[in-house]
């Protein structure tokens, strides 16, 4: 085994994964150190049963000009095994169907007729609009935000429109002042709305988010949404793809539990990392750079060379949420009109706050009907999840079972009162994941994930930088600048690379 590379990435998530590919398209040797048996993090796909089921229920957006996976595709001529979708989402709020057309006039004008609010609310959602277009163009643009020192602002500098400057201000502004200066706070089911749209975007809700972080997890489904033939693995697969032709390497079932800085054998002072990995042995690997797809909590438990970001984290360790998920395989007719035309992705609000922690509403993907690779014909995959709130609470005692079966209860009986298509009697197979199963399988701490509340970073330059204290270990994923969802994780691979080689160039 070849244990000296020029990169190390710990972690196959969309973050590290992009800047593997990035720096591995730079000329250096890369490795991936993953703990699991499949490349993806929290956005992958695993078999069982002779189905491809989705790590948890989501959606992929962000190939429009500019955008993340653009950038990806396009700077790196990479092809992704994509589907578009016609609709982006419909949200089931009690006895409501609302439809979330892609179409920006179109939702607006569901949105007055959902909510009513008349010419307040599409004033309010063409803000929405302006404030994520413009916090998209000033994400590309600054590529040394957050800045660490007036070099980052000299050289962003360039990089500055007279926009940039309305972006800080509704960064600065929460999201229910402007719901207040509009008068759209009277409607119940409108805020009941807001929040649970929130909360599968951004980890939190109107009371605690600036208006700049809430328009673009607002209006994520007026941006085109695609599903991954395959499965979202395939995305991390095609990746993994063009490094390894790059001569990189992935290396599975090797997590990451000491990393340090030592000196080289032949005694200059120069210092490389050593990563000791868990495995049926113990090995070691080194490099002069790496970089950590590790969640914060995570990464500062396996080394101690980082001190400042340690104290750091624990600013950050209450009301991080965990999740509940659900994989289902159930038998359809494919003659029926509903498998070719009904919507992908669905919000379900719940009438009654799932127990133990559990939330107010259910998010559910369907695999796509052209899609063999996840299922034979006539059989459709379901993926549903949740948020748990202190997912640290949870453990494999002697309740868990009862819980477990509990949720699982709730959320099948949920399904069959909202779609007429869905019976028990044709499910084939079916598996759920606490808190619990997360940490297991992914490793991340307490099973947390979604990233940080936006609710954190009030003031935007108080996120945390892709940049640690240490020159040498950089730092992606949902936990770092610029926080969660897959767009916002490429973004953050890409951007410390460029950041990285600007200042060795300096």
């Amino acid at each position: 085994m070849d244990t000296n590379w020029d990169v190390v990435v710990i972690g196959s998530g969309f973050g590290g994964l992009s800047a593997a590919l990035s720096l591995s398209e730079k000329g250096k040797r890369v490795l991936v150190l993953e703990k699991g048996t499949a490349p993806g993090g929290c956005a992958s796909s695993f078999r069982k049963s002779g189905y491809v089921f989705e790590s948890g229920a989501t959606t992929l957006v962000g190939l429009e000009p500019g955008l993340p996976f653009d950038k990806l595709s396009t700077e790196f001529q990479i092809q992704f095994p994509l589907i578009p979708l016609k609709r982006s989402m419909v949200v089931h709020l009690h006895e409501k169907t609302i439809e979330r057309y892609r179409d920006r006039a179109e939702w607006n004008e569901e949105a007055k007729r959902a909510f009513g609010g008349g010419l307040r609310m599409e004033v309010f959602w063409k803000l929405c609009y302006f404030v994520s277009d413009s916090l998209w163009s000033l994400s590309g643009r600054y590529k040394f935000f957050p800045f660490k020192n007036l070099s980052d602002v000299w050289k962003s500098i360039g990089s500055f429109r007279p926009s940039d400057v309305i972006v800080l201000f509704f960064s600065l502004i929460s999201l229910r002042l402007v719901l207040i200066s509009l008068g759209l706070t009277q409607n119940k089911e409108w805020i009941r709305f807001l929040e649970e749209q929130l909360l599968i975007t951004s980890q939190t809700t109107s009371t605690k988010i600036s208006m700049a972080f809430a328009s673009v997890g607002l209006t994520y489904p007026q941006l085109q949404n695609y599903v991954v033939r395959g499965g979202m693995v395939s995305l991390a697969e095609t990746i993994l793809g063009r490094i390894e032709a790059n001569g990189g390497k992935i290396l599975y079932k090797q997590e990451v539990i000491d990393l340090k800085k030592i000196s080289v054998a032949d005694g200059n002072e120069d210092l490389v990392w050593e990563l000791r990995t868990k495995n049926r042995e113990n090995f070691l690997f080194y490099a002069p750079l790496v970089v950590s797809n590790l969640p914060i909590w995570n990464l500062t438990e396996i080394t101690e060379d980082l001190p400042k970001l340690k104290k750091k984290t624990t600013k950050f360790e209450k009301g991080i949420w965990g999740a509940f998920s659900m994989g289902i395989a159930i038998q359809t007719n494919p003659s029926e009109e509903w498998t070719k035309t009904d919507c992908l992705h669905h919000q379900i609000h719940l009438k009654d706050v799932l127990p133990y922690g559990g939330g107010n509403s259910l998010f559910l993907s369907l695999s796509h009907p052209e899609d063999p690779i996840r299922s034979p014909k006539g059989i459709r995959i379901l993926s549903i999840s949740t948020h748990i709130e202190n997912p640290e609470s949870w453990i494999r005692d002697v309740s868990y079972p009862e819980k477990k079966k509990k949720i699982e209860s709730i959320i099948i009986q949920t399904l069959v009162e909202k779609f007429p298509w869905f019976q028990k009697d044709k499910i084939l197979f079916l598996h759920s994941a606490t808190p619990v199963t997360w940490k297991t399988w992914t490793g991340r701490k307490f099973g947390r994930v979604g990233g940080i509340p936006n609710s954190y970073f009030s003031n935007p330059f108080k996120m945390l930088s892709n940049r640690s204290e240490d020159p040498n270990l950089l730092l992606t994923g949902d936990t770092v600048y610029p926080g969660q969802g897959i767009p916002a994780v490429v973004l953050g691979g890409l951007h410390v690379v460029e950041q990285f080689l600007a200042r060795k160039r300096c």
